[in-house]
């Protein structure tokens, strides 16, 4: 399977569960790796055969932006499941979130999901 690969998008956000973390800006790191054919595009050299990768960044930053999220495990669900509802020919997303430095001892703090097209229902609650 074919893969695009996103590797340490920023999202500047409020994100935490203590009310310190809700009066101020983290930022939080992600990795996407989304599993699709590429076959058209490394043919046709085509945008149009492809995914743009801008796009894909923009509607992740702006989902848990606008959420707020308590935590970085909703954070990740949110991005899922707007990039498949947005992109039907995402087989995959295997997604890592990251806090950084939120503990002294370690550089950052995460969590990796992987979630596939044929387990995913739409929700209706976000």
């Amino acid at each position: 399977m074919d893969s695009i690969i996103i590797e340490g998008l920023k999202v500047d956000t409020v994100v935490g569960c203590f009310n310190w973390e809700r009066q101020i800006i983290q930022p939080l790191m992600l990795d996407l790796t989304l599993m699709t054919n590429l076959e058209q595009a490394s043919f046709s050299d085509e945008l149009s055969d492809t995914m743009n990768y801008a796009e894909i960044c923009e509607i992740s930053a702006q989902v848990i932006q606008k959420a707020q999220p308590k935590l970085i495990e909703h954070a990740a669900k949110l991005v899922i499941n707007a990039l498949f509802t947005t992109y039907p020919a995402i087989d995959s997303i295997i997604i890592t979130v990251r806090k950084p430095a939120i503990i002294p001892q370690a550089n950052s703090v995460g969590i990796r999901l992987e979630r596939h097209r044929k387990d995913f229902r739409p929700s209706t609650s976000e």
